[in-house]
């Protein structure tokens, strides 16, 4: 009934980039503009299968001198490996001519932006010359990923399954360093592409132009789509909500979309919005790690599987969750994964409770959300641990990912209660949420000060102390009615996550196994330091579900052998809510 996966918000987020260079420097002044071309190409041995993707990138109003770094690409992007290494027969030429371009690598400084990092290594292309009038790249990617995976991660890379292709702009778009914004267009060549072919893009189908430019960070922010894919509603608007999905999900993906919609219809109400820009959403196969998210540039993609990873109910929530990071505040202050207590939590706390009160969830299916969260975060061995530990172990432990995320949830759960009591039920997080949004539409860098402020304004001094013992890894523990008369809190025997080995192995690109613990599930199990795990393993869904094995595919010596175990140590009483007895299932909603 939840997520099976983090749902990896970075909405407005990701890929900084470096201060512009020089010769770059007064872009952003200048009229910039970018036309993006995508040519999906049919492999030559199977015509219904996609097997390259040529980019073509036409430049307008950019500068660059000799020597000058043109383009730039980061290696990895929120842990994702990019084409930076892959990318095949680049050229580029100007008004003048050829552009010879040379590749170099550097290591950028490590940036954030609100939820996550960028900068680090990347990949430039430097000028031989001063470039005159628009430029145009070229350049060839494979359309199915192939370098290693590194664990837990977005759904950013290339994908080439059920005669369609996709991939986030993180992965491929080569942009020029420097703050740019530029008029956009985002357009297909499907000529060699497998008959019936489509393309989407988080600007809508076909050849679509932006509202208003784009910097860099959205147009990396951008998801592509095409080939032989489904879009809800079949013909797609110019504007507001629609879907597309690639693939052939075992569930019916129209009303799924239907369904997210109609959601969608009511956030836009909610957040007063007047106008219809397009927003996408875009369902695509994972066959390791399915159910979870990541919300981009007006749009979020989500990734469906067989087993759980089709299950509607689980996929609802993490598009509920994905879709309120685009209409939500932030706080930008500090910066990046320190601060997604905030962006993680608040969504989070919404992704039930907004569709449950607009009648889209039963009371069973909120409850249920209520208590997988509940469990999660109340058998972690790491559910005391500061805040500060969530940028420096956020990728090497899930106990310490899922933080934001459940401990959020319910420390929002407490703030919200205290409102609604204070008040006598006029004043609730709604209230505080929208005034972080309000300060930060006004182009303040919103921080802990702000939020602090409103709690000090509509609880007190108290509310400030315990924010910050709660940032100090103060457990937070709603009252027993703090999600409304139907419901109330109660203990229940669970067993603690316990993965058996040390966490940051499975972040590596090579996952070899060390820091076994002696008489866990994992050594009885018989796992040995040193043997090397085959595929990526996903936990984020796992560390939730009392009974679901992990099951790993182990290199030991020349042979790979299957090893699975029930990841569960210690059982402690863990806080969860039940049904009032007697009490009416109608009218429960906050």
């Amino acid at each position: 009934m939840r997520p099976a996966l983090i749902s990896y918000a970075l909405t407005g987020l990701v890929l900084a980039f470096a201060p512009a260079t020089p010769s770059i420097a007064g872009a952003a002044e200048r009229s910039t503009s970018l036309a993006v071309t995508l040519a999906p190409i049919a492999a030559p041995a199977a015509r219904t299968r996609i097997g390259t993707v040529r980019i073509t990138l036409r430049f307008g109003g950019i500068a660059a001198g000799r020597g000058d770094a043109l383009l730039r690409l980061p290696m990895v992007a929120s842990n994702v490996d990019t084409v930076a290494t892959t990318i095949s027969a680049i050229t580029a030429r100007d008004a003048k001519g050829v552009l010879h371009l040379t590749a170099r690598d550097i290591d950028l400084p490590e940036t954030s932006m609100r939820d996550a990092v960028g900068g680090g290594p990347s990949r430039e292309w430097l000028v031989d010359r001063a470039v005159q009038g628009a430029v145009t790249i070229q350049y060839s990617v494979p359309a199915e990923a192939t370098l290693p995976p590194r664990g837990p991660a977005p759904p950013f890379s290339f994908t080439a399954d059920g005669g369609g292709v996709s991939a986030a702009g993180h992965v491929f778009l080569l942009l020029p360093p420097g703050d740019n914004r530029y008029r956009t267009t985002f357009g297909w060549d499907l000529t060699r592409a497998p008959k019936g072919s489509r393309g989407v893009s988080s600007l809508g189908e076909g050849s679509v132009t932006a509202a208003e430019p784009l910097d860099g960070a959205q147009l990396r922010m951008s998801f592509f789509m095409a080939g032989r894919i489904g879009t809800w509603p079949p013909s797609t608007p110019a504007g507001g909500f629609f879907g597309a999905w690639q693939g052939d999900p075992r569930f019916d993906a129209g009303a799924l979309l239907a369904w997210t919609g109609t959601l969608y219809d009511h956030y836009a109400h909610m957040f007063g919005q007047k106008d219809s820009p397009p927003y996408g959403v875009f369902l695509r196969y994972n066959p390791i790690n399915a159910g979870g998210g990541v919300g981009l540039y007006r749009s979020f993609v989500t990734t469906f599987g067989t087993g759980r990873g089709s299950d509607v109910a689980r996929i609802r929530l993490t598009l509920a969750h994905e879709m309120f990071h685009t209409f939500q505040p932030y706080i930008a202050s500090p910066a990046g994964l320190e601060s997604s207590w905030f962006g993680e939590g608040l969504a989070t706390f919404y992704q039930a409770r907004l569709p449950f009160r607009f009648g889209m969830l039963t009371p069973e299916e909120y409850l249920a959300d209520i208590n997988w969260t509940a469990a999660r975060y109340y058998t972690s061995s790491m559910a005391r641990a500061p805040n500060s530990q969530v940028p420096l172990r956020f990728w090497a432990d899930t106990r310490v990912r899922t933080l934001p995320y459940d401990r959020g949830m319910l420390y929002f759960v407490t703030v919200d209660d205290a409102l609604r009591k204070a008040s006598g039920g006029k004043t609730s997080l709604d209230d505080l949420m929208l005034a972080m949004l309000a300060i930060e539409k006004t182009g303040k860098v919103t921080g802990n000060a702000d939020w602090e402020a409103l709690l000090a304004q509509h609880l007190g001094p108290g509310a400030v102390d315990d924010f910050r013992a709660f940032l100090d890894g103060a457990m937070p523990v709603p009252a027993s009615d703090a999600f409304g008369a139907c419901f109330r809190r109660t203990t229940r025997p669970l067993r603690r996550y316990e993965l058996g080995f040390a966490t940051d192995v499975l972040a590596q690109p090579k996952r070899v196994v060390s820091g076994l613990v002696p008489g866990s599930a994992a050594d009885k199990a018989g796992l040995r330091n040193g043997d090397e795990i085959v595929d990526p393993v996903p936990q984020d869904g796992i560390q939730g579900e009392q009974t679901e094995l992990i099951r790993l595919k182990v290199r030991r010596g020349q042979g790979v052998l299957p090893i699975s175990y029930l990841p569960r140590g210690e059982t402690v009483d863990a806080y969860q809510w039940e049904f009032v007895p007697g009490a009416a299932r109608q009218g429960c909603a906050l």
